[in-house]
């Protein structure tokens, strides 16, 4: 009865400041004028708007509204892991600190509150209650990680294509700026990330950033050595004016060689890592298939010893 009333409250409650906070913030029809209004440049392509249901867009505000009084660490270290993983929203940070907040901390209570009502001594149901916390709370920093590192893979792995694209382009005529664009539009219809990374750069040209700016951008926001490797390159070369395509032919061929040479790192560290799944799980199996008949005869064997 009392973990009912405890969660009822908890949804009254919720839904109260829910509610209060969607009103407090909501836009104004003036400002959803102006919004409207807005250059088509200013706003995301057609494609890539998504209607979000109304229920969904109040969690997503509560859970803003959590992460900005419980935000914690460093917040520039957080924003670049989540540009790395691809999350880059106005309050991206936000909002996977409220997650991050609501899967621990929320855990974290319900546990206590379960163990303390069904009469479980204190000291264990805070123990318990503490290892649901760093459980929710290492669960969703390391599903952080791995998406960014999914990503940043999937960037590696597609940019030596991406530049035989580019130097196809290049040496059709197309200037670097067109260049960049038609590459970014290619590939984003491939759903690479690297394609979006590149139709970005191209709309932060067409905006009036400097070349020069929006490629240091490209490498700061992902992470990859091998896209900071390229963006120095095309500054360097588009500096001493030298052959755009030649130097990203050669760079391209640069980039293959890295991945066939990662490709057989990963082959060759292959045995040793099966080393340990073959030595727990396959030969026990093996042992005792190969050991076992043996064994129950012996055991016959001197059975009928002791009977004599």
């Amino acid at each position: 009865m009392v973990l009912v009333l405890a969660s009822l409250t908890f949804l009254i409650i919720t839904t109260l400041v829910v509610s209060g906070f969607y009103i407090a913030t909501a836009e104004s029809p003036v400002a959803e004028r102006l919004r409207t209004l807005a250059p088509a440049g200013a706003r995301p392509a057609a494609s890539q708007v998504r209607h979000v249901p109304l229920p969904l867009q109040l969690v997503r505000r509560a859970l803003m509204l959590i992460g900005q009084f419980g935000f914690g660490g460093d917040e520039r270290s957080l924003t670049g892991m989540l540009a790395v993983a691809g999350i880059r929203t106005q309050n991206a940070a936000y909002f996977f600190v409220g997650v991050r907040t609501l899967l621990s901390v929320g855990t974290a209570t319900v546990v206590l509150v379960r163990q303390v009502t069904i009469g479980l001594p204190a000291s264990l149901a805070l123990a318990q209650a503490a290892f649901a916390w760093a459980v929710g709370h290492s669960l969703c920093n390391f599903l952080l990680r791995q998406r960014a590192k999914r990503r940043a893979h999937s960037i590696q792995t597609s940019l030596p294509d991406t530049l035989d694209l580019t130097v196809v382009c290049l040496e059709a005529g197309l200037g670097l700026n067109a260049t960049v664009a038609r590459v970014g539009e290619e590939r984003s219809a491939m759903n690479d990330p690297l394609g979006t990374e590149f139709g970005i750069v191209a709309r932060e040209l067409r905006e009036g950033r400097s070349r020069e700016d929006s490629l240091r951008g490209l490498a700061e926001r992902n992470g990859v050595d091998d896209l900071k490797s390229l963006a120095a390159l095309i500054i360097q070369s588009d500096r001493l004016g030298a052959s755009m395509a030649k130097t990203l032919r050669s760079h391209a061929e640069v980039l293959r060689t890295k991945r066939r040479q990662r490709a057989e790192e990963h082959a060759r560290k292959l045995p040793v890592k099966m080393l340990f799944p073959l030595g727990f799980f396959l030969l026990p199996a093996l042992l005792i298939v190969v050991v076992g008949p043996a064994w129950l005869k012996l055991s016959v064997f001197f059975a009928e010893l002791q009977n004599r």
